[in-house]
């Protein structure tokens, strides 16, 4: 075989590799055309979907009227009707302070908050019960002597009496001619003499109401005095005014005051005042008895309710609001209450309006547009906020706690597109899904 081999022709011995390199390239086609085809086959096939499924499918609410009340949202400050500065009203030195007297300490009307030092004002006080002593004696001696006065004008009247007795016996024998000229008028100058002594003893008798006046007027004036000095003994013990927690304590042990320097302050927090900050045009549906819904402004979700008790007649010009007054009265534990200084956001549910209004979320409506879908088209639907309200409305499907109340009417059956998106235009196709169907669906796959 060799020797055969040594003797084929050098054309067909290039032939040989040639047919081979194509038969390989064959095979191997083959073998990629088959797993191609394999691969095709077992892939699996994509459902086909309608033209609908295409449109970009929005989450709608169903448009209906439900009765509602007009809310009106105003801000204030509580404020304590009972609160109290407690002043020193005299001046003196801080001499103790019960341990009672804490910051944060309940105290009743009456009770000891500071007692300062009395010593002197003890001394006022017996000065003026000596005064007071010395006044009623000298009045007690005025009145004897207003006793002597009156007996020696009584006694000046009986002479002058008669000495004009003896005068009228001395005229009438002098017209008898029993008597002389000389007798006449000795008895006249008698007569004189009793008159004069009786006016000097009227004069000191009738200067002795007036001396009583003034004397009664310093009796009065010792006495007043007497009066301010143990009160002023009083004032070294600084009480409570009121029922109610001390907030603060001014002083310390051995402090100088001087008279009208804060030493305490109490507050009352079993009634409060909160004025209500509301915009000057709800002032029609705004009345004394109106349901009050009170919360902290602040952190914390804290809520009260009351009641409307006044309303303050002028508008304010510069913030453009009006004032509606809520007293609240409050007992129980402290946690609970509304403590005075606390920032509340108020809002006032008006009687008498409660009447079927167009309601939708306020994240459903983006610069007093609303986007509603009739029959698949997208519209874009100009409307005005009544006012807004914070409140739960099972009746709608939907878990939002913030609505807009519209003065713009719905249509009955337009589906609102609760979350519209800046993709959305007016006359674009949409898909809708019914916001309570997707909220089930949410939960079920939860």
């Amino acid at each position: 075989m060799a020797f055969a081999t040594l003797f084929i022709p050098m054309p067909a011995a290039r032939l040989i590799p040639i047919a081979t390199r194509v038969i390989l390239a064959l095979v191997l086609l083959l073998i990629a055309t088959s797993i191609v085809t394999a691969l095709v086959r077992t892939a699996p096939q994509l459902e086909v979907s309608p033209s609908s499924r295409l449109l970009p499918a929005v989450v709608v609410m169903e448009a209906r009227p439900v009765p509602v009340q007009r809310r009106t949202v105003g801000y204030g400050v509580a404020d304590a009707l009972q609160h109290a500065d407690v002043p020193a009203r005299v001046g003196a030195t801080v001499a103790s302070i019960p341990p009672t007297t804490r910051v944060g300490q309940e105290v009743r009307a009456g009770e000891l908050l500071v007692q300062l030092d009395d010593t002197d004002f003890k001394r006022f006080v017996e000065r003026a019960e000596q005064a007071v002593l010395q006044a009623i004696a000298d009045q007690e001696l005025l009145a004897i002597e207003r006793r002597a006065a009156q007996s020696r004008a009584d006694i000046a009247r009986r002479d002058r009496e008669l000495a004009e007795a003896d005068l009228a016996r001395v005229q009438d024998a002098f017209d008898q001619g029993a008597a002389r000229q000389r007798e006449v008028d000795n008895a006249s100058g008698q007569v004189n003499a009793r008159r004069r002594s009786e006016v000097d003893a009227d004069e000191a008798a009738n200067r002795f109401p007036s001396r009583e006046e003034q004397l009664a007027a310093t009796l009065a004036t010792r006495q007043s005095d007497l009066a301010g000095a143990r009160d002023d003994l009083v004032r070294c013990s600084v009480t409570s005014p009121i029922d109610g927690w001390l907030q603060e304590v001014d002083v310390r042990v051995g402090e100088n005051l001087s008279p009208g320097q804060r030493v305490a302050r109490v507050v009352n927090t079993r009634r409060l005042e909160i004025p209500l900050r509301l915009p000057s045009h709800a002032r029609p549906w705004i009345s004394t008895g109106d349901d009050v819904q009170l919360q902290s402004a602040g952190f914390g979700r804290r809520t009260w309710d009351a009641r409307v008790t006044r309303i303050a007649p002028e508008d304010d010009t510069t913030s453009r609001t009006m004032i509606a007054y809520v007293d609240v009265e409050q007992e129980g534990d402290n946690s609970g209450l509304i403590p005075p200084g606390l920032f509340v956001r108020g809002d006032v549910r008006s009687a008498g309006s409660g009447r079927d209004r167009w309601v939708v979320p306020r994240r459903a409506v983006r610069d007093d547009r609303l986007l509603i879908v009739r029959d698949g088209i997208v519209h874009s639907v100009a409307v005005t906020v009544d006012f807004t309200m914070r409140e739960s409305l099972p009746k709608l499907g939907l878990p939002d706690r913030s609505w807009a109340v519209l003065e713009t009417p719905l249509r009955e059956g337009d589906q609102v597109i609760v979350d519209p998106s800046r993709t959305l235009r007016d006359g674009m196709e949409v898909r809708t899904i019914d916001a309570r169907a997707s909220l089930s669906a949410g939960s079920g796959d939860e």
